[in-house]
């Protein structure tokens, strides 16, 4: 029954999505897939309808796994997920055609906060009550366990997985459920503190302060000089046979027009 349900749920989500009256879907590049790509995806979209006369339609709320199935049920032309494809869904006729990447950040709302180190986020995470330099309290955010910036947090800082798991025994600890939830929940909250992309606060806008780690500001240029070294990769995954728009879309993404519109949104190539 729950597979069931998440299939009629992304047939629910794509209707609104599907083009109508003289449009048709050959017209129409449809995108989904995970929350950090969403805004990007919209930003760099705009960008390639302008450049080619392709409508785009970004669809939110998916997540990663949800846009892979639903590419997989041809709902959507390029499904953008925060992993890469498991052997099963390489099986099932699914191919990676691009890799995108992003600066990881830890930011917070609160505007007084100096930087952090890397090696001291498993404490933050894992103390009774964190503090700020000032004395106020640090309120963490913490994603579900299944989220991929769960496992993301875990690959980047050591300790984290153990310090994650403690935080979730505290009943004040929330959970938030989308990238989306995650950062509207850190705007609100004093003293919170998240891991989330540069692509998604610039792309929305974000009231967040970003922390610099090790010393390093998470700037596009020291991200791509691989000066500030914490990564989200965004993979472009398309069906066996693809839609003709789709192959235009990597392409634009690989032309000057496309990456000058990446870089506006925090996001660049992955290094080969």
């Amino acid at each position: 029954m729950a597979v069931s349900f998440s299939k009629i749920a992304i047939v629910l989500l794509l209707a609104g999505a599907m083009p109508v009256g003289g449009a048709t879907a050959a017209e129409t590049l449809r995108l989904g897939g995970t929350g950090t790509a969403i805004g990007m995806l919209r930003q760099v979209g705009a960008e390639f309808t302008a450049a080619t006369g392709v409508k785009v339609d970004v669809v939110a709320s998916l997540g990663s796994t949800g846009a892979i199935r639903a590419l997989g049920d041809g709902l959507l032309d390029i499904a953008v997920p925060a992993r890469p494809l498991t052997s099963d869904e390489t099986a099932a006729g699914l191919r990676q055609v691009a890799v995108l990447r992003t600066a990881y950040v830890i930011a917070t709302s609160h505007v007084d906060a100096s930087g952090l180190k890397s090696a001291d986020l498993a404490k933050i995470f894992a103390a009774e009550k964190p503090t700020w330099a000032d004395g106020t309290p640090i309120r963490i955010i913490l994603r579900p366990r299944s989220d991929t910036d769960t496992a993301l947090l875990g690959e980047l800082f050591a300790g984290m997985t153990e310090a994650i798991e403690s935080a979730r025994c505290r009943a004040e600890v929330p959970t938030a459920a989308t990238d989306q939830d995650n950062a509207a929940l850190a705007d609100r909250t004093p003293g919170s503190l998240i891991g989330t992309t540069m692509t998604q606060l610039k792309t929305e806008h974000r009231n967040l302060h970003v922390l610099p780690l090790d010393e390093v500001e998470p700037t596009l240029a020291n991200f791509e000089s691989c000066a500030y070294r914490f990564t989200k990769k965004l993979c472009l995954i398309v069906p066996r046979n693809s839609a003709p728009q789709a192959q235009r879309f990597v392409d634009f993404l690989r032309s000057p027009p496309g990456m000058k519109a990446l870089r506006e949104a925090e996001t660049l190539p992955d290094v080969e």
